[in-house]
Order: structure tokens, then C-alpha cells, then sequence
């Protein structure tokens, strides 16, 4: 089973053992039902990844600890490399608990060293896409929005018009540095908008809101790997992101996507000098 973090300063010292190894802390309540069954989760994970330490923090006990690891819901799982944290699942979620462990044994750094599509220092944040939180509005319902978050034949494509709202929703906090499109030429979006936490938009709204950002698509974009940076400043506390397709670079009745992809990074909550060493947890 997980060990049961007691003091504190034990916490540090498990964020120092990050530095060696991928940690995992659940922070959970004894009033939450879905916390137990984490806790069994974890129990089985132990045996799976012997090289993975999984700790557990009772928020009861230590409010302290889960006010500065920014902790607002059980359970909450957070993953730490290097003492830094490096990714976070809320909920009992158990394909997201381990696509989050898979990430972080491969990213053996803070940051450093990685790339996604090409894009160096940043990672593909797909996996924290919460996909049954998301929609795409005038969707063709015989290919539907979930087959363009893994690359493979099958495509997204509009329903009676060009036109398509997508609604992605993130399982927490990133921050957005680039967006990655794959698309059949003759469908691929050409004029997209993005608009950041803003699930309210609809096609009545697209005309008069204000874009996050607005990008027009060419041919040798897509080409070129598909890839675009955005407006990094502008894209650091991302939720949600919509995304409208006004229209294709074939002028085609029917729009697609066949693979759609977000890289950047998770947005830190902790890190082992916000902790104070020393304090004593306590009991209600």
C-alpha cells in the first residue's frame, strides 16, 4: 500500500526523494468515498511500478501542506520529478492516474530536454484532455471529435455546414504554447479562432467575441508538420479551450481533422521551498 506521509517534514523529504525518482502523493480525506477507491488503486500500482514511490496526505491532518500544494478537491493525485510537480489528476480516474505515472517515468527532468511535435521544453498534453467533458458542435455523429486525440485514419468532419465549435476541456491547469493540426488538405481548417475558458461560445457568438487568438491555416502549415505556436502570454491559465473552424482550404462543404494536439506544460503547483520544514500536521 501507499505510506501514509506523518509529519510534515516527511513530506519534504519525499520531495526530495522526487530528485531520483517519480513520487506520487494522494491527497485524500477519510470522509471521501472516491478516496478509497484510490487508495486500492494504489495498492495495486505499488506492485506495477516498484520504482515509483506513492505516498498518501490526509488534508484533515495536514491542511497546511494541501493549502500550499494548492489542493481543492479529493482526491487529488500530484506527480513530482525533481522535486517540482510535473502533472495532477483529480478524481478516480484510473486510465488518467496511469497515463499520468507512464508521463512522468518518461520525463525524467523538470522541464529540460523535452519536445513534442517539435516543439522543444514542452510536452503533448492531450492525455489531460477530459474527454467526456468535451464537445464539438455540428459534428458528424459517424465521426465524432474523439477520433482526433490519437493520430490514425479516422477523422473529425463537420454536418451540414463548414463550420465547427469545438469545446476541449483539461483535466487542470496548463499553460498553451502551440497547437498541432493534422488535416486532409482539401477539408483542413483554414480560419480558426481560439478562445480561452470561454465554454459558452456558440455560433451566434463567434462574429462579435474576442478571439483568444486568431490563426489563418495554409497549405504549407499543414505540410510542414501542422504545427503553431501561439501567443504564449496569453494562453497560461488554460481550463478549457474553444476552437471555431469558420471554413476549409478547399472551400469544401464538409470540414475535418484528423488529429488535433496541445503542447505545453502543466501548470506547477508546488514545489519543495514553498513547504515549510519542521511543521507538525494535526488531528481534528
Amino acid at each position: 500500500m501507499a505510506a501514509n506521509v506523518e509529519r510534515t517534514d516527511q513530506f519534504v523529504d519525499i520531495l526530495n526523494e522526487s530528485s531520483e525518482k517519480l513520487v506520487v502523493v494522494d491527497f485524500y480525506s477519510t470522509t471521501c468515498p472516491p478516496c478509497r477507491v484510490v487508495d486500492q488503486m494504489l495498492g495495486q500500482f505499488v506492485n506495477e511500478y516498484p520504482n515509483v514511490g506513492f505516498y498518501k496526505v490526509d488534508i484533515g491532518k495536514f491542511p497546511d501542506v494541501a493549502a500550499q500544494c494548492r489542493i481543492t478537491a479529493t482526491p487529488t493525485l500530484q506527480f513530482y520529478r525533481r522535486g517540482r510537480a510535473v502533472g495532477e489528476v483529480r478524481g478516480a480516474n484510473k486510465k488518467a492516474i496511469v497515463d499520468a505515472i507512464e508521463a512522468g517515468l518518461g520525463d525524467g527532468s523538470n522541464g529540460e530536454g523535452r519536445s513534442a511535435f517539435g516543439v522543444v521544453g514542452h510536452s503533448d498534453l492531450t492525455r489531460l484532455v477530459q474527454k467526456t467533458q468535451s464537445e464539438c458542435l455540428n459534428q458528424n455523429d459517424d465521426h465524432p471529435l474523439e477520433n482526433v486525440f490519437t493520430e490514425g485514419d479516422s477523422v473529425l468532419e463537420s454536418d451540414v455546414d463548414e463550420q465547427m465549435v469545438l469545446h476541449i476541456a483539461f483535466n487542470q491547469p496548463i499553460k498553451l504554447h502551440s497547437i498541432m493540426l493534422k488535416a486532409p488538405l482539401d477539408k483542413a481548417p483554414k480560419n480558426i479562432k481560439l478562445f480561452v475558458n470561454r465554454t459558452d461560445i456558440g455560433f451566434d457568438d463567434v462574429a462579435t467575441a474576442t478571439a483568444t487568438q486568431e490563426i489563418e491555416m495554409t497549405e504549407d502549415m499543414y505540410s510542414g508538420g501542422g504545427v503553431v505556436n501561439l501567443r504564449y502570454v496569453r494562453f497560461q491559465n488554460v481550463n478549457s479551450v474553444s476552437i471555431f473552424v469558420a471554413d476549409n482550404l478547399g472551400d469544401n462543404d464538409v470540414s475535418a481533422i484528423s488529429q488535433l494536439a496541445f503542447i505545453g506544460t502543466a501548470v506547477i503547483s508546488a514545489n519543495v521551498s514553498e513547504i515549510r520544514q519542521g511543521e507538525e500536521g494535526h488531528s481534528h
